[in-house]
């Protein structure tokens, strides 16, 4: 955070704000795919778009700067995307359609998710060391390690991507009170809001929530590893205060295609049989309910454990 102090006062209204503002079902559950992406895209089902952040449609005129998160009827925030305006074309203009559908591809409508589902098996793939030793192991390999350091026998996998707002404003300290505990092992991946590509909430460079350093689209290993680096300091200052343990992604996506990761993601994982307890569906949005799921699922005595692990 650019600032830190600022942003840590507001935090309870920033919660407040923007937990309504991608609560985007009358329910409050995690919700689906689906109706994430008829939120996103009001008119993929038959509904009027209103041009207001989180909205896309087809055609839409490009966002360079919008007002949003506001309380009885006023404004408070302007978000501009200074960012992009100084990357030049094609991205000064600002978030259009076919950026979201770059950047956004699994909340576009008709896409249908492919990431393991409760009850199957987690995907292993190759992580890499953020210290620049050149040091690689598996997810697999590295859960399994964190669990049993732990004395647990389940661990959630974070896939981490610090340039979202909610997830550096709280999301990530809300997940640390929920878990009961649960080791976690952190996996940094592809930036979801690239400050020079895709500022989605306009909230990287500007408002209380803007980034000390931004973060552009990760060109080499080297670029993700310092993102993963600040993100270490920063979850360890913040949410965790305490040692994270934190890999990172290849620059082939691997993983985050896998999980279907972006923005941020979080997967329960049982030790025992390599197999996953529950995931959280697309982030932020809903987020009671997110965090609902990984109570349950890493409580003592959990159901989820006992109905994935073997006999």
């Amino acid at each position: 955070m650019a600032s830190p102090c600022m942003a840590k006062m507001m935090q309870p209204l920033m919660r407040y704000m923007m937990n309504a503002l991608m609560q985007v079902t009358e329910h409050e559950n995690d919700p689906t795919y689906k109706e994430i992406q008829n939120f996103m895209n009001p008119t993929s089902v038959g509904k009027p778009f209103v041009d207001a952040p989180g909205t896309f449609t087809p055609g839409m005129e490009p966002r360079y700067k919008e007002t949003g998160f506001g309380m009885f009827g006023v404004r408070l925030m302007t978000m501009e995307r200074v960012g992009m305006k100084a990357a030049g074309s094609p991205h000064d203009k600002g978030i259009t359609w076919e950026k979201f559908c770059e950047h956004r591809g699994y909340a576009a409508p008709g896409y249908e998710p492919k990431h393991p589902k409760d009850g199957e098996k987690a995907i292993d793939g190759k992580i890499f060391a953020i210290d620049g030793s050149g040091a690689t192991s598996t997810l697999l390999a590295e859960a399994k390690k964190v669990a049993e350091a732990a004395g647990s026998d389940k661990v959630i996998i974070c896939f981490d991507g610090m340039t979202c707002p909610f997830y550096r404003a709280y999301c990530m300290e809300d997940l640390y009170r929920a878990s009961n505990g649960c080791p976690k092992l952190h996996v940094y991946i592809r930036e979801a809001e690239p400050c020079d590509e895709f500022d989605a909430g306009g909230m990287h460079m500007v408002t209380p929530l803007k980034m000390k350093r931004p973060i552009p689209v990760h060109k080499t290993a080297e670029d993700r590893a310092k993102a993963a680096n600040d993100c270490k300091t920063f979850l360890e200052k913040s949410a965790a205060k305490a040692k994270v343990n934190m890999w990172m992604d290849g620059m082939d996506d691997t993983l985050e295609a896998a999980y279907e990761a972006r923005p941020w993601r979080w997967y329960v994982v049982d030790i025992a049989s390599g197999t996953v307890i529950t995931s959280t569906g697309l982030a932020p949005f809903n987020m009671k309910g997110k965090l609902a799921k990984i109570k349950e699922a890493t409580a003592t005595g959990s159901k989820y454990t006992a109905a994935v692990s073997p006999p």
